[in-house]
Parts: structure tokens; sequence; C-alpha cells
């Protein structure tokens, strides 16, 4: 699988992610793209508590919690596309 869909109920696009404001939507990721970003983020251990910064296919930068990185990981694994996310 090339490319991954998110679908959200809030936007991904603010790094504070307890402030995310509310509203359908949608983005597109590269997997592989997705992967190289994740495998960095992992490696820096301290940096693990803050969200996952990565680019879009639109060219926007969406923020991803831990718990979302493992959503999209498991789904990318499945090839299962569309993710939810709430």
């Amino acid at each position: 699988m090339e490319i991954i869909e998110i679908q959200s109920k809030h936007s991904l696009l603010t790094s504070i992610t307890a402030r995310r404001p509310p509203g359908a939507h949608s983005y597109t990721l590269n997997c592989r793209q997705y992967a190289s970003a994740y495998q960095a983020w992992q490696r820096q251990a301290q940096i693990q508590a803050q969200a996952l910064g990565v680019m879009t296919l639109g060219f926007e930068r969406i923020w991803i919690t831990p718990e979302e990185c493992l959503q999209i990981t498991t789904a990318i694994k499945g090839e299962t596309s569309p993710v939810l996310i709430d």
C-alpha cells in the first residue's frame, strides 16, 4: 500500500493536540514517508511524549499522538484504509 487515508473528527494541523478544533477532516499520507518519520521519531525516546509531525500529500503538516501513530502503523501493516481517528 502506497497511500493511506486518515479520517479524523478534529483537525490534526495543530501541534497542541489537546486543543484540536473539531470537524470532519481527511488527510492522505505516503506510507513510506510516514514509516521513515515514525522510525526516526521512535529512536528519540525523549520526544515520543510529543506528537509526531508528518507532511501529507496535500503539503500540510499534521501532528499525530503516540496512540494515533500505533493506529496508523497497524493500519499500514494490515493494508486497511481509511484509518478513523476520534
